[in-house]
């Protein structure tokens, strides 16, 4: 009798499969750690340059109320009588060149590369670059804030920058519109500092790096130990499957044959009975007995199978 599984059992068998733990973790892992490090050294950059730019403001307000205590009540009744003037009147001025002077003296050794100072109607009556000098800001968002007693700033990349010893390139500028105001008094007019932070921001990059290659090392390093973690679990898994094929195929077998088992019962009964309704005589029926012995000889072998 054939005990082999059906077709369809052993294609069902053949359809079964480990679930390919390795093969999820590497995909799940692989794209964690990547989220996990560059979230990382983002947010690291975003609060270095946040917390950069909160310095560099901090520093343009110190540098705005020094301004206000040395220079601007000198120069505040022409600073402010200058909103009348022309652009060419103003760069002409002698007043003009020397607020240049007393403002080159004070950035000395500072890191500001431009000055400019507008009255309360925006217009720039003094610039460290001539050629700004007559602009109007007053539809300017930063410009108002500082009107309105709130200093604004913003950090800006410039690929070249006007600055007090001539162009410069590739500079990384913090500029801030602050209020100038003495003792108690209201707003008087506008300064914005423009503060060279270039060296700043290329410390930040190198931070920036090394945090990247650090963490990229020890999530490494986890990452190892967690695949052969894995890879021994996987490898458990795999050969728990065998096992599991293995005992569901037995048990396969194990109920085939029980069932030919059953289905040659049946038949030999079904010709016993068949046999006596006849009345046979005593000894066809001990031969057809003797054949039925026989084939119970036989079932002892391919009940191995």
């Amino acid at each position: 009798m054939n005990t082999s599984p059906k077709p369809e059992e052993r294609q069902a068998a053949q359809e079964k499969k480990p679930f390919p733990l390795l093969r999820y973790f590497t995909i799940t892992s692989l794209a964690a750690f990547l989220l996990v490090g560059v979230s990382l050294v983002t947010f690291y950059r975003q609060t270095a340059v946040r917390e950069l730019t909160e310095l560099g403001e901090s520093k343009n307000a110190a540098l705005t109320q020094t301004f206000s205590n040395v220079i601007w009540p000198e120069f505040a009744p022409f600073l402010i009588s200058a909103s009348d003037l022309t652009a060419d009147a103003i760069r002409a001025h002698p007043e003009t060149a020397r607020l240049r002077e007393m403002v080159f003296e004070q950035m000395q050794g500072l890191s500001v590369i431009k000055v400019k100072i507008y009255t309360l109607d925006g217009k720039t009556v003094f610039s460290t670059e001539e050629s700004q000098i007559g602009e109007d800001k007053s539809g300017n968002a930063g410009f108002l804030s500082a009107r309105d007693g709130e200093i604004a700033s913003e950090l800006t990349h410039r690929d070249t920058f006007s600055a007090f010893e001539g162009e410069i390139e590739d500079r990384d500028v913090i500029s801030s519109y602050v209020p100038i105001q003495r003792g108690g008094a209201g707003v008087e007019g506008v300064l914005e500092v423009y503060d060279d932070v270039t060296l700043l921001l290329e410390n930040i990059s190198i931070s920036q790096r090394n945090i990247l290659i650090g963490v990229t090392l020890i999530l490494s390093l986890l990452y190892a130990a967690l695949f052969l973690l894995i890879k021994r679990a996987d490898n458990q898994i795999k050969r728990q499957f065998i096992e599991q094929l293995q005992a569901e195929q037995e048990i396969q077998g194990a109920y085939q044959r029980e069932e030919n088992v059953n289905e040659f019962f049946h038949f030999t009964l079904l010709n016993i009975i068949e046999y006596v309704n006849r009345g046979r005589e005593k000894a066809e029926l001990l031969t057809y007995l003797e054949q039925i012995k026989q084939q119970f000889n036989d079932l002892k072998y391919w009940r191995k199978d």
